[in-house]
Formats: C-alpha cells, sequence, structure tokens
C-alpha cells in the first residue's frame, strides 16, 4: 500500500507542477494585457484632458479680450497714432543723384 501512496502522491505532485506552471503563465500573460491596455486608456485620458485644457485656455483669452477691450482698443489707438503721426514719414518722389561715385549717371 506504500507504493500505491508514493504513485498517487508522484502522480498529484507532477499534477500540481502543471496547474502551477499554467496558472503563472496565466498570471504573467494577464497583467501584461491589463497593462498594455491600462496604457491605452491613459494615453486617452491625456488626450481628453489635453483637449480639455485647450478649449480652457481658448475660453480664458476669449474672455480676457472681452473683458478688457476698451483698454485694448485704447492700446491699439495710441500705436496707430504712434506710427502715423510722431514717426518721420517717408520721403516721396526720386532719389538724389550720386555725385562723384564711381558709376553715376550725370542728371540732366
Amino acid at each position: 500500500m506504500a507504493v500505491t501512496n508514493a504513485i498517487t502522491d508522484l502522480v498529484k505532485s507532477i499534477a500540481e507542477l502543471f496547474s502551477s506552471v499554467f496558472n503563472a503563465v496565466y498570471s504573467i500573460v494577464h497583467s501584461f494585457i491589463t497593462n498594455i491596455l491600462a496604457l491605452l486608456a491613459s494615453f486617452l485620458a491625456l488626450f481628453g484632458d489635453l483637449g480639455k485644457g485647450v478649449i480652457d485656455l481658448v475660453g480664458g483669452v476669449g474672455r480676457f479680450v472681452a473683458g478688457n477691450v476698451v483698454v485694448l482698443g485704447v492700446v491699439a489707438a495710441a500705436g496707430y497714432a504712434y506710427i502715423r503721426f510722431v514717426q518721420q514719414p517717408q520721403q516721396q518722389g526720386r532719389k538724389p543723384a550720386i555725385v562723384n561715385g564711381a558709376g553715376a549717371k550725370k542728371v540732366n
């Protein structure tokens, strides 16, 4: 009876060995796939949050401009007035003739 118990224990041990090996392989594959899917889900969440942040930023700039339209108008008018009235206007007309220059043409 001792021999049959030993053989039975050996068969059970081999079955448990295969079971634990297959469970280990399953756990490794399952955790790998779960981590890949979690990574993809986090990328989707990242892009969603990024889009929401961009929309919030554009809305904030729009609210700033709408709230300060008078101040921005005064600054724009002052800049236009500076460019139009303060800076020296460009001279209109012919360019002056070069005197004693190499290759200068004589002006009649």
